[in-house]
């Protein structure tokens, strides 16, 4: 039997680690529910509210400022708080895991007894019992379930997990792109059309799935121009004037346009230059039950890295998108800069080679991290073509060739 002050001081040794090491709640398997409350001397010590906070500010990616927090939330005794921090004497996740071993079993001890007098009571029959005994003796306790033959046939006769309606028919044929996948999009150089690219795909996607565009280098108002031309097929300088068109054809052509944007697509825009964390947060407030689609335009303006270096910035933005898409009900789709290090390609070549992966700025990580990589780019001038430089799932080196134009931001397969 765990007796109270052993129990207490677990409580406070847990806690106040994750005070000091609030990463590491990841690794512990317990919620509030397995934490008691004490009452002692008139000093409340709630250790379930704190906890649930402590894992909230964690969940919202705000670790650097959960102290602050804690102090300004009137339900915390700071003098309470500061008792928990002094009264934690180990620095090893391997001891704080030994504690919390002993709190689930003084919580599974509590449950024991609740149903024990359940029974004693009249309120539930032997059965009944016996089935809660064992769902009590079982909680904090790994299962070890191996892969069946039923599940095997399954994963591979299922087909939900496919990306559809990409909006580039011969495009998602070669990928075959599945939900939690990262795929970067470039562009020959700048003004390449990787966002005309994003966009589209943007405009067909949003109306199967959720679809979240973190917008870091362009303004709000040029995003959603270039996605009512998208759908609506007018020219962008035409949409600027819309408040003066008296062509009645052409003004309802435009409303039908957003109203099919507004009524039937799933778009959120997110505009301004964003730190790593607040994507993190973003994606992380999702809804777990329903799968969307991340945008992130581009990769070099996300910001907030204190790193000398370009390439260790990028490293670790590869790396943090590739795990989001693993972690999360997501797939991502980044855009990428080429590398203005390395000969550009130019409207004066008579014919122009597609990009390399190498292309890519900083490309190491980038390369490495996603599941696809593609590139828009001219042979000749109006001649443009996708290129798949990455397919972890079927050929690479493979031009599809596309009609771009640039007036109304479609592009099309040919």
């Amino acid at each position: 039997m765990v007796d109270k002050e052993t129990l207490k001081e677990c409580q406070v040794c847990l806690i106040g680690y994750l005070l000091k090491n609030i990463e590491e709640i990841d690794k512990l398997s317990i919620t509030k529910d397995y934490l008691k409350d004490f009452s002692i001397q008139g000093k409340k010590y709630n250790f379930k509210y704190i906890f649930e906070k402590i894992a909230q500010i964690h969940k919202e990616n705000r670790d650097n400022e959960m102290l602050q927090i804690l102090s300004a939330d009137e339900q915390i005794d700071m003098n309470i708080l500061g008792e928990i921090i002094q009264g934690n004497p180990l620095e090893q996740i391997g001891a704080i895991l030994a504690k919390e071993g002993t709190i689930i079993q003084a919580h599974k001890e509590d449950l024991l007894k609740e149903a024990y007098n359940k029974l004693k009571n009249g309120d539930c029959d032997i059965n009944e019992y016996t089935e809660k005994v064992k769902q009590i003796n079982e909680l904090g306790i790994v299962k070890q379930e191996y892969i069946t033959e039923k599940e095997l046939k399954q994963c591979l006769e299922s087909d939900k997990k496919a990306i559809r309606c990409l909006g580039f028919p011969k495009l998602e044929s070669c990928l075959k792109m599945k939900e939690h996948d990262f795929m970067v999009v470039s562009a020959s150089g700048t003004g390449g059309g990787k966002t005309a690219l994003a966009l589209n795909m943007l405009s067909e996607l949003s109306k199967h799935y959720p679809c979240i565009y973190f917008n870091m280098e362009m303004g709000e108002e040029d995003i959603k121009e270039r996605l009512i031309s998208i759908q609506s097929g007018v020219p962008m300088e035409t949409l600027e004037k819309y408040k003066h068109i008296t062509d009645k054809e052409l003004k309802n052509r435009i409303d039908e346009a957003m109203e099919e944007i507004g009524t039937n697509k799933r778009i959120t825009i997110l505009t301004g230059a964003k730190s790593l964390e607040v994507v993190k947060a973003t994606i992380n407030r999702l809804d777990p039950n329903e799968h969307t689609i991340v945008f992130i335009d581009h990769i070099g303006m996300i910001r907030g890295f204190s790193r000398s270096s370009l390439y260790e910035k990028t490293t670790e933005i590869a790396k943090t998108l590739r795990a989001m898409a693993l972690n999360h009900n997501i797939t991502m789709i980044a855009l990428s800069q080429v590398s203005r290090g390395q000969a550009q390609q130019g409207s004066k070549a008579q014919y122009n080679e597609a990009p390399t992966l190498s292309r890519l700025k900083e490309s190491g990580e980038i390369e490495n991290s996603a599941r696809q990589v593609i590139f828009i780019y001219f042979k000749t001038e109006d001649n443009y073509f996708i290129h798949i430089a990455k397919n972890t799932r079927g050929e690479v080196g493979i031009d599809i060739p596309i009609t771009f134009t640039k007036n109304i931001m479609t592009i099309r397969e040919r």
